[in-house]
């Protein structure tokens, strides 16, 4: 199996943050800080932008690279290719594993089955965009 096309994982490592800025800005903000039950001037008293943007592109950098050697293993034991392919595999890999972990939170830490149910939706349109891109530059 070849190494990834560094591009593209490097491409897809953005995507996180780019959705992420949209999921938890404009579209679901106010409704994630309800659902929270968090105020905004706590969130913005602790923000810390190295600590959240450079920690976060890191995470995104790894789940890239990973994913694109899942999508490689992927389109060789399927014989597909393609943003289709990157597309499909994303997927298998959210509901397998994403979906599955984070239940986690609900079932053990009290979290709320609506933050959850934002957070997978957000969790599985960032994979599928990555996977997209992957697939698309694989």
């Amino acid at each position: 199996m070849d190494n990834p096309n560094m591009w593209s994982v490097l491409g897809a490592s953005i995507v996180p943050m780019i959705i992420g800025a949209l999921w938890y800005g404009p579209l679901f903000g106010k409704l994630w800080m309800r659902l929270m039950e968090v105020p905004a001037d706590d969130i913005t008293a602790s923000f810390n932008p190295l600590k959240s943007y450079g920690v976060t592109y890191i995470g995104a950098f790894l789940t890239a690279y990973v994913l694109a050697h899942i999508l490689q293993a992927y389109a060789g034991a399927f014989d597909v290719s393609g943003t289709g392919a990157g597309v499909e595999g994303a997927f298998w890999v959210w509901l397998g594993f994403v979906l599955t972990i984070g239940w986690q939170a609900v079932a053990f830490e009290g979290k709320k089955i609506s933050v959850y149910a934002l957070n997978m939706a957000y969790n599985l349109i960032t994979l599928l965009a990555m996977g997209a891109v992957l697939g698309t530059w694989q």
